[in-house]
């Protein structure tokens, strides 16, 4: 823990400096001090792994939100590659029906991009698998707001365009009102993964033009962390995926890649003698599986219902011993790196030393809240290493449909 720590705290200090690190440190230009404006709405997109959302979105006095006109839809790009002009107009499309309820969009778009002062953002380079290569370096805003004019929408709304992490600190903020903490993180761990914390301009060294007493969100993109613990066998899944070589942190821990890795894992334990003669024939049967199985399996080891679970019921009691054992330090290792992404921000931003005035840790994703454990191994993990000596407090929540809630704060409050 300490060691990895340590690192991940230089990634984000030679991120923040404009210093070559594994971590982008993007500045948003966003802050996470403004009050929402009640009564008026705005359309929310969610734009995550796998799925897109759209809706219209409202806050009342006490700031609870009211969600509309809610569609789902596949993530452009997820499915197979899609050129520039097909990703821009199914985005639109999908926002056609309600383009004329509101005049601005609060996008959540979950990919690395570089922020502008305008709100918008230029695509670093996709990750969780999405084939839209011809989108990279492209304004995203811009970009459907051009997509939307080609539809007929004559006076497009305004775009402010965020992060995931930073829409889930946002939300977390809000969900909160008369709750008393020492500062804000955004912390999504599902398909993919991400943190967000607040900094102070002054310590964002590689923008000197900015105002040096204000602060803004720092979209870390801590998925890209690239100087953890990577074995040979992170390295052979790895180049099975869509960017071999980028994503490596996220790549041992998020949904999109836990079920892979675990199943090369596997494969890579029959080849080396692990399980006898009669359970890696069994086992070498295995097609790839998924983040899901998994779940299942780890949630219920003795249940015949998922595929994992009818796999041990054919081989001998001490291969699925071993199976089990393997998966599950998978998992422990995905929770222990989140735990030392969330203590690095802990110590950077310096604050909840004070017990009375804890961190507040908003957290996504079905990898977070629903994976067996996980939860409480991040969170022990983190008790355990931020002791005595670098005592820090902090309580992890969970905000009901942050993205969505946190892309609607930002359009109100920008």
């Amino acid at each position: 823990m300490g060691r990895y720590t340590e690192r991940f705290l230089r990634e984000m200090a030679r991120g923040l400096a404009g210093r070559e690190s594994t971590l982008e440190m993007i500045p948003t230009y966003i802050g996470a001090s403004s009050d929402v404006r009640p009564g008026r709405a705005v359309i929310a997109i969610d734009a995550g792994g796998t799925n897109l959302r759209v809706a219209v979105v409202s806050f009342d006095a006490a700031g609870r939100p009211s969600i509309d006109d809610l569609t789902r839809h596949r993530m452009p790009g997820s499915d197979s590659e899609i050129a520039r002009d097909q990703f821009f107009d199914a985005f639109a499309g999908f926002v056609a029906p309600v383009a004329t309820r509101a005049d601005t969009i609060g996008l959540c778009f979950s990919y690395a991009v570089e922020m502008t002062p305008q709100k918008d953002g230029r695509l670093i380079y996709f990750s969780k698998e999405i084939r839209a290569k011809e989108v990279e370096g492209e304004m995203i805003g811009a970009g459907l707001a051009e997509a939307m004019s080609r539809r007929g929408v004559s006076r497009p709304p305004r775009i402010i365009l965020l992060n995931d992490t930073v829409a889930t600190l946002l939300a977390g903020r809000n969900s909160a009102p008369g709750a008393s903490f020492d500062g804000y993180v955004g912390l999504v761990c599902g398909t993919g993964l991400n943190s967000a914390y607040v900094e102070a301009n002054a310590g964002i060294i590689k923008r000197p033009e900015l105002e040096p007493e204000g602060s803004q969100i720092i979209n870390m993109e801590s998925g890209s962390f690239g100087r953890g613990p990577i074995g040979l066998i992170d390295n052979e899944f790895d180049a099975t995926t869509a960017n071999p070589g980028k994503y490596r942190n996220e790549k041992m821990v998020s949904g999109a890649y836990i079920g892979g890795l675990s199943h090369c894992m596997i494969r890579c334990a029959a080849r080396d003698g692990i399980f006898t003669a009669e359970g890696a024939k069994e086992i070498g049967r295995l097609e790839v599986f998924t983040s899901k199985d998994v779940s299942d399996f780890l949630g219920s080891p003795w249940g015949v219902d998922s595929l994992l679970g009818k796999v041990c019921a054919r081989i001998p009691r001490k291969d699925g011993e071993a199976l089990f054992r393997l998966i599950d330090a998978v998992v422990e290792r995905s929770a222990k790196l989140v735990a030392i992404n969330l203590c690095a921000v802990l110590l950077k931003m310096g604050n909840g030393k004070d017990p009375r005035l804890p961190v507040c840790i908003t957290a996504d994703g079905t990898t977070f809240w629903q994976l067996p454990g996980f939860r409480a191994r991040v969170e022990c993990f983190m008790r355990t290493f931020l002791g005595r000596e670098k005592e820090r407090f902090f309580e992890i929540t969970r905000a009901e449909d942050a993205p969505l809630i946190g892309a609607a704060i930002a359009a109100l409050t920008n």
